[in-house]
């Protein structure tokens, strides 16, 4: 393995004349064993590794909280108690997503060894960095894309509401497939994890593994998002209504004016996910096409760019959770729940009243009243979730 010359180097960079030279590659070659990084390009990927160390802390911070939640629901109402973690499929694809979040931030923050020592050089450090770096930025893609189809249908046909094994299943098949492509190719290909430059990852030379093994979920779950997410928005406005007897009848109404300012902030949140995610994916995505082209050449600045909003996902899923699904995962804070108000609320709540909640599969545990009902039958249950009675959810939900 080479090692970097403290002393100085050629062109800007830590590396000697040899190694230099090394790092250009040959004409049958494109994807040498060694990349030579300039001082400007250790700062890039320095920061890189930063926005990935931020998504870490997010997500740890995440796990922390849940655990105290955890910890004061097993004091209050005891292990046995009428609680669970994962009480609805999102709860699941949820925590799912915040674990390859932050295994994918991860593969980030072993950037930090090449811009310390100037150099990316093939080895067991890079063929794990590549490794880890699959197995969280497809599983991101993979489970942001099933989230994204599961709250879809959850919400306008409600099906699947309380599919905890589907969810599981699902998040299984997931795993597998991402078992099978990462750990299929790094054993069948010689080099299959090189410099790439500024890091390690799929050698240049294995296109279609780059693209099947990432790049084509990565722009299905950004075209999944705008196309489900979309459409969810306008339906939780009261814009359009499904037909409850043929399920593929969609009928354009008015919205509603006369529903809470939880059902607008639930519909605004709808809108924040292809956003977001167009935010992560879009920049990284237009930097690598331009790269698999060799007759375009992508500046560093770019590429750090892109993959800097990149590695910024779990950090951004975090807020997206707190922001837009904050009945997940035995959250709020159980400070703020007060058991007996609610129950009360409910005793209260008029027959066919509707149950506003900020996700389309989540009811319990929300610290929010519920909504009186609108007025006649057929006014407008919050279609942000799923259209309940003002009592507990019914078992076919």
């Amino acid at each position: 393995m080479a090692t970097a010359n403290t002393t100085g180097g050629v062109y800007g960079t830590v590396c000697t004349a040899d190694q230099y030279e090394q790092s250009l590659g040959s004409a049958d070659s494109s994807s040498p064993w060694i990349s030579c990084l300039t001082h400007g390009q250790s700062i890039g990927l320095a920061l890189t590794a930063e926005a990935s160390i931020i998504s870490c802390v997010c997500v740890i911070g995440i796990f922390i909280w849940i655990c105290w939640n955890i910890r004061w629901y097993r004091r209050k109402f005891g292990p046995n108690g009428d609680w669970r973690l994962f009480e609805w499929p999102a709860d699941i694809y949820m925590f799912a997503l915040f674990v390859f979040d932050f295994v994918q931030g991860m593969g980030g923050v072993l950037d930090v060894r090449w811009a310390h020592n100037g150099i990316v050089t093939t080895g067991h450090y890079c063929t794990a960095q590549g490794i880890v770096q699959q197995i969280g930025e497809l599983g991101v893609a993979l489970i942001t894309l099933l989230l994204a189809c599961h709250t879809f249908v959850a919400a306008l046909w409600r099906v699947g509401l309380q599919a905890r094994g589907v969810a599981v299943g699902l998040i299984f098949l997931a795993c597998v497939f991402i078992a099978l492509w990462v750990g299929i190719g790094a054993r069948s290909h010689h080099n299959y994890e090189t410099p790439t430059p500024y890091w390690c990852w799929i050698s240049p030379q294995y296109k279609g593994e780059r693209l099947g093994g990432e790049y084509i979920w990565l722009w299905i779950a950004l075209f999944a998002s705008a196309l489900l997410y979309v459409p969810l928005y306008f339906w939780t406005e009261g814009r359009f209504s499904v037909d409850e007897d043929r399920w593929y009848n969609f009928q354009k109404s008015n919205p509603d004016r006369r529903v809470e300012y939880s059902q607008r902030r639930a519909a605004l949140g709808m809108l924040l996910y292809p956003l977001a995610y167009c935010f992560v994916v879009l920049p990284l995505s237009v930097t690598r096409w331009r790269s698999f082209n060799n007759h375009h050449h992508v500046s560093s600045a770019g590429t750090f760019f892109g993959v800097t909003m990149f590695n910024l996902s779990g950090a951004i899923n975090v807020v997206l959770f707190l922001v837009v699904r904050p009945q997940l995962l035995l959250f709020p804070r159980p400070e703020v729940l007060a058991e007996p108000e609610i129950e009360l609320e409910l005793e209260l709540a008029p027959p066919g009243g509707s149950a506003i909640c900020s996700d389309p599969v989540k009811l319990h545990h929300s610290p929010e009243p519920t909504s009186a009902a609108l007025g006649d039958e057929d006014s407008r249950i919050s279609p942000a979730l799923p259209r309940a009675s003002s009592s507990r959810l019914s078992d076919d939900i």
